[in-house]
């Protein structure tokens, strides 16, 4: 699977689980702009997530831990 359907697929998810509409996620990701959707979730995790997803390195390390890995295997089926 191409990466951009492995997105739209979690996108999809993410949608479904947070009740955030699916335009609206993907126009926080293209804009970088996290807050509206993390205010969703508890603020210690907010918080974590912030701080992941501010700094690219630490962003790429999350993804590829197998921790990550197992969620989105999970979530994609």
């Amino acid at each position: 699977m191409a990466d951009h359907e492995q997105i739209n697929v979690l996108i999809k998810k993410l949608s479904e689980r947070t009740g955030t509409p699916e335009g609206e996620i993907k126009e926080a990701v293209s804009k970088s702009s996290y807050g509206k959707l993390l205010n969703r979730i508890p603020s210690d995790k907010a918080k974590q997530m912030e701080e992941i997803l501010g700094d690219e390195d630490k962003a790429r390390e999350f993804l590829n831990s197998p921790q990550a890995k197992a969620i989105m295997k999970r979530i994609m089926g």
